[in-house]
């Protein structure tokens, strides 16, 4: 198995998911307590939820990956080794302490945006001592997975992100480029879903991810690598420079240096993101493909959205198909 995974490991990792990750299998789970509270027979929730809440459809391809996996006898194989942060910023000591998360954020409520529009129906589930409000087994109002590939004549530029708006971006020096749409990711979890609010900003695990400059791992051949947590590859990002310090008091500067396990990965249905971007499946793919080809050099940032004039509109998608009464089926 080990000389199977060295020659297609990469290729089923990249772009196949065999699995939920854990915070699926959680959020199953907590779906299945939900309906019942809202009525539904223990068996008819427990088959909802796990209609709603299950793997991607494979391709033909990761079919055929995935069968021959099974012809080749299991061997133990070592973890990979971590790939080392390229200097991030340090963390200063200070005698403050911010409280723990949940009662920090306990009195904020989840962005107007990002909430369920009128008339749409959902249940209310807790995950992790936060509430997600979930319709058919998806957060409210996720974005549309929309793609627009950077001109391969430009070989090389930055990632931009805005926190406020959730768009990824081009910075590149051609104008005509700079600034143009990649994709959309959401950061950031629960009351803090793409919330620049200091004290989300300082939530860990909770947050989206502060503003400032990012790198990727110095070896390029691990700038993309394996989530076991996840169960599906991530692309880790570095804070190098913190963004404006002078908005946070000493103890939230500590507590958002002191964040780790930022990444770039891809989002499925259920899930948020722990203080990283996630995208949707084929932004993603693209996404991902440009990390490990070295054509995106690093990540920046912005509270705001730096380029309103030709920033378009989020592609949220508001509508939902689920009803309550289909709890009683």
């Amino acid at each position: 198995m080990a000389d199977f995974f060295g020659q297609v490991g990469d290729q089923i990792y990249g772009h196949c998911i065999f699995e939920l990750s854990a915070e699926q299998l959680e959020v199953q789970q907590a779906l299945i307590q939900a309906y019942i509270k809202q009525g539904a027979d223990s068996s008819l929730a427990r088959q909802l939820a796990v209609k709603q809440i299950q793997p991607p459809k494979l391709s033909e391809e990761c079919k055929d990956l995935k069968s021959k996996s099974k012809t080749v006898p299991w061997v133990t194989v070592s973890t990979p080794a971590i790939p080392k942060a390229p200097n991030p910023e340090p963390v200063p000591k200070t005698a403050s302490r911010m409280p723990a998360p949940a009662v920090v954020l306990a009195e904020k409520q989840v962005l107007p945006q990002w909430d369920c529009a009128h008339g749409v129906d959902y249940v209310t589930i807790q995950h992790k001592g936060y509430e997600r409000k979930l319709t058919d087994g998806e957060i409210c109002n996720p974005f549309e997975d929309v793609v627009r590939e950077v001109p391969e004549t430009v070989t090389s530029f930055r990632l931009g992100y805005s926190i406020v708006t959730g768009r990824l971006f081009v910075i590149a020096e051609d104008p005509q480029i700079n600034g143009r749409t990649i994709a959309w990711a959401i950061s950031g979890r629960e009351v803090c879903r793409n919330n620049p609010d200091p004290d989300c900003l300082a939530a860990r695990a909770v947050g989206p991810l502060p503003p400032g400059e990012y790198n990727f791992a110095a070896d390029r051949s691990r700038r993309v690598s394996w989530g076991p947590n996840s169960k599906r590859m991530v692309a880790g990002i570095y804070l190098t420079k913190l963004w404006h310090r002078e908005r946070y008091t000493p103890a939230q500067t500590a507590a958002i240096l002191a964040r780790g396990n930022i990444a770039i990965h891809v989002r499925l249905k259920g899930e948020m993101s722990e203080a990283c971007l996630g995208l949707g499946p084929n932004g993603w793919a693209y996404v991902s493909s440009v990390i490990s080809n070295g054509r995106a050099t690093g990540v920046s940032v912005y509270i705001d959205e730096p380029h309103p004039r030709i920033a378009e509109a989020a592609p949220i998608v508001r509508a939902s198909s689920f009803s309550l009464s289909s709890l009683f089926k």
